[in-house]
């Protein structure tokens, strides 16, 4: 009997895999241009996001805002299936990123942030900007920021 091929992992989880194979090429060939993050910074940012996801994010934006303009940046996003933001747009009252933090270090906190958000099956927090997202949304549209932020893992 035929066994049935191995499901193909979510874009989420793919880059988060293609990013462990990735860590020994140059930071520029990883990273958007344009940007004044070093890597290990962007992972940070990347870990952020995905964890908060799950356990809430620090600051939102009004409640009229996200009933809007962020619920219409959601959509318009995930039809475009890519995100456009500034590259250096730290999330609003989130730890700072440490600039020094080996990337090994924040690289193992993107991992964790994947894995947490992979593993949970309720509801999710709202999103600083676009509000309520279901797993769905939200799965495509981390993956949509981590490709925004680090397109070279698509060449991976």
């Amino acid at each position: 009997m035929p066994t049935a091929p191995a499901p193909t992992p979510a874009p989420l989880t793919r880059l988060a895999e293609q990013l462990g194979a990735s860590l020994d090429r140059p930071e520029s060939d990883l990273l958007a241009p344009g940007g004044s993050w070093n890597l290990s910074q962007t992972l940070q940012h990347c870990a952020q996001t995905v964890g908060y996801s799950v356990t809430g994010y620090p600051r939102l934006k009004p409640a009229l805002f996200r009933a809007t303009a962020g619920t219409l940046a959601k959509h318009v996003f995930l039809r475009r299936g890519a995100t456009r933001h500034s590259l250096d747009a730290e999330l609003d009252g989130a730890p700072p990123l440490d600039p020094a933090l080996p990337v090994a270090e924040a690289a193992a906190r993107l991992t964790d942030a994947v894995a947490l958000f992979t593993a949970h099956t309720g509801p999710h927090r709202l999103h600083p900007a676009y509000g309520r997202c279901t797993h769905a949304q939200y799965e495509r549209l981390h993956a949509m920021h981590l490709a925004e932020h680090l397109p070279g893992l698509a060449d991976a």
